[in-house]
């Protein structure tokens, strides 16, 4: 600038530099010697020199504004400047001003920026004022950005203020509230906070630990965040309120790492928590109820995807609690079974009407159990399937007994006309031994009550009344089923131990017993006058063990080519009512029988 203010032309305002007074030249020499922006105003038109600092206040006015009048210079921001200078020039009395707005017109458009800057007379030798000496600086960055944080400040304000959540701010390391919106002061049963310590702002809260809390999230500078507390406020007139809060104490921290202030937002879940409580305790109720039930019972998605199944279920199946989640329920399922339940489901998703199947099921022993199941759709005000609920119910038991029933009604039919061909045999047989008709009565008598008595062993089965319980002897029940069909007690042996049965187990007995003498009367050692039967038992490891072994004379017998109905009534008997086993081994001289049951079964 020194160079310019040299080489300039001065002719135009301030005349040759030779000429200049000393008091210029002294006011020019300390600001062109000052680091600090500095310009001076001279003469009456107050003609501009100002040093390197100075030279980019101007902008694109420099160099052109050196020497220029100010008012020419300035003539965007003259309005406020021109009577500042005026008043300097008129009262000698110095003007400085801080963040002072002008209204700059920079790159041809108006701009708002801001200034620091002072305004001194300067005096001639006599005295007089000729001149204006200037200092100053841009402050518009920093006025801007305070302006930006004031507002956001003012946001925050807004925001806090409006916020649901109770919000707080803490300076200092003794907590004191810079700011506490209106949703904390309701919280807290408080206000006009601001300015006073947590410790004396809110009684009772030193003592519930929490100034302990804030005492070690400024220290450490670690945020803490609680969740469902309780807390209690005490309230103007001296009573309590409890509450359950939600909250969380977040350190503020400058750029050197100190903690300046805690942030703390609070929540007021005391209706959550109750409404929570209240729904675990219904929970509570719910799975007691179903799983005191015994019914399995599960629960769908509207799109049939299981997501529930009560304690019963797994203890059924013995699966893992989730292993039958989704589309995995059908697992456990007999898998001649699946293909059928899983298309009435489908039906029924598809149409909202209630499921109902039978199927086998896979019970935790590893046997296949009939059950029954069962589901409705719920639905919601417009319709819609919401959630379906579904139950199994074991009908094994009631399965099996039906079929037996069944069984049984056959086994009537069966043995009816059994009755009329055994009644025919045996007055045959009694005709060609007995020596008189006389002796021919009795003896057909004794015979037909014989057979009276194994029918009335069969009838409890069949009876539709309750029966008293009994328990007799497998000697005597073998002896009762056989007399009717041996005419000479030499032709059977019968050995083994005392063994009790109950009513059960003599009913399933007496239909064994009784189809295989049926038989050995048709067709085996009864059915000529020189077979023999040999039956003999035992207890081993357990079980009842019947050996039944026919002897054949003079004649062979060859196996069935297909079980008929007695063999297999006997085989159902055996397996499903006594829960044992029948073999049958056909030889060509003799038919031997092995019946097992388990000891356990015989006092039923």
């Amino acid at each position: 600038m020194a160079e310019l203010i040299r080489d300039r032309d001065w002719s135009d305002g301030l005349g040759p530099i030779d000429s200049w007074p000393p008091s210029l030249r002294s006011a020019l020499s300390i600001c062109l010697s000052s680091a600090f922006p500095t310009a001076i105003y001279w003469g009456p038109e107050l003609r501009l020199l100002y040093n390197d600092s100075w030279a980019p206040i101007p902008g694109e006015r420099h160099p052109a504004a050196l020497g220029q009048p100010a008012r020419k210079v300035w003539a965007d921001i003259w309005e406020v400047v021109g009577p500042q200078f005026e008043e300097v020039l008129a009262t000698g009395k110095g003007l400085s001003t801080y963040d002072q707005m002008l209204p700059m017109v920079r790159s041809g458009t108006k701009t708002e920026t801001y200034w620091n800057y002072s305004l001194t007379a300067i005096r001639d030798e006599n005295g007089a004022i000729v001149g204006i000496f200037n200092q100053g600086n841009e402050t518009t960055a920093a006025v801007l950005a305070r302006r930006q944080a004031q507002e956001e400040i003012s946001r925050l304000d807004r925001m806090f203020a409006q916020a649901p959540a109770a919000i707080a701010i803490l300076e200092g390391p003794s907590h004191v509230f810079k700011l506490a919106n209106s949703a904390y002061e309701t919280l807290v049963q408080r206000g006009d906070l601001v300015g006073k310590t947590v410790a004396d702002a809110l009684p009772g809260i030193e003592q519930q630990g929490f100034t302990d809390l804030l005492d070690t999230v400024y220290r450490t500078g670690t945020p803490h965040v609680g969740q469902t507390v309780p807390v209690q406020f005490v309230r103007p007139d001296g009573s309590i309120q409890e509450y359950q809060v939600d909250f969380i104490f977040q350190p503020f921290i400058d750029t050197e790492g100190h903690t300046l202030g805690i942030f703390v937002q609070a929540t007021d879940v005391s209706e959550a928590a109750k409404a929570m409580a209240a729904l675990r305790e219904s929970e509570k109720r719910f799975e007691a109820i179903v799983n005191s039930i015994d019914q399995m019972i599960w629960s769908t998605t509207p799109d049939g995807h299981h997501d529930y199944f009560n304690q019963r279920w797994y203890e059924y199946t013995g699966l893992s609690e989730g292993a039958t989640d989704g589309i995995a329920w059908e697992n456990p399922f007999h898998p001649d079974d699946r293909a059928e339940a899983w298309k009435i489901w489908q039906h029924s998703l598809a149409t909202g009407q209630p499921y109902h199947v039978e199927y086998r099921l896979r019970h935790h022993s590893g046997a296949y159990r009939w059950v029954i199941g069962r589901a409705q759709c719920v639905r919601d005000d417009d319709g819609r399937i919401t959630r379906w609920y579904g139950t199994c119910t074991d009908i094994h038991d009631l399965k099996i007994a039906e079929e037996a029933r069944q069984l049984l009604l056959r086994e009537l039919n069966h043995r009816v006309k059994n009755l009329f061909s055994i009644t025919s045999g045996m007055i045959n047989m009694t005709a060609r031994t007995a020596a008189t008709v006389p002796a021919m009565v009795d003896t057909l008598q004794g015979r037909l009550r014989a057979l009276s008595k194994a029918h009335e062993l069969v009838q409890p089965a069949i009876a539709s009344g309750p029966q008293a319980p009994e328990t007799g002897s497998l000697g005597t029940l073998v002896e009762d089923i056989l007399s009717p069909h041996v005419e000479d007690p030499a032709r059977v042996s019968l050995s083994g131990p005392l063994v009790e049965i109950g009513l059960k187990a003599s009913t399933s007995l007496a239909l064994i017993l009784h189809e295989l003498a049926t038989n050995a009367a048709k067709y085996g050692a009864f059915a000529d006058s020189e077979g023999k039967l040999d039956v003999r038992w035992d207890i081993v490891e357990g079980a009842l063990e019947l050996l039944w072994n026919e002897a054949l004379v003079g004649r062979q017998i060859a196996a069935p080519q297909s079980l008929g109905f007695g063999s297999k009534l006997a085989r159902t008997s055996a397996a499903q009512q006594l829960g044992g086993e029948i073999h049958f081994d056909w030889a060509a001289h003799g038919l031997r029988i092995v019946l097992r049951v388990p000891i356990d079964r015989l006092e039923r």
